[in-house]
């Protein structure tokens, strides 16, 4: 509907939380009927796969010291988005994947010769 649009829309404006925010909106409230949709498949893996800012080696070793930012260059990552959340915060990615892949699982009505 209107109102999980609007949500998935301010997801998609997040750029840091944009991966586990729009993970965990399609592992809930059985929104996986939702990517049925190629347009709303190509969201998710556009959000999944994009990779963002690229951090070069001489800024690695930065760290972030006040906010706002007066070094915007910080808010990079050297390996891509998903990776970054994969090594910083692996829950977040983790559940919500498990939860898709058994909404799959249940959906999936077999084949006609099992």
């Amino acid at each position: 509907g209107q109102q999980d649009s609007e949500l998935l829309l301010s997801f998609l404006t997040a750029p840091y939380m944009r991966i586990p925010l729009i993970l965990a909106f399609f592992a809930s409230n059985d929104r996986i009927h939702a990517l049925r949709s190629s347009v709303l498949q190509a969201v998710l893996d556009g959000a999944l796969f994009e990779p963002g800012a690229h951090l070069p080696l001489r800024h690695h070793a930065g760290e972030i010291v006040d906010v706002p930012t007066s070094e915007p260059q910080l808010l990079a990552t050297a390996h891509g988005l998903l990776l970054n959340e994969l090594v910083h915060s692996p829950h977040a990615i983790h559940v919500p994947l498990v939860r898709l892949a058994r909404q799959a699982v249940e959906l999936d009505a077999g084949r006609v010769q099992s």
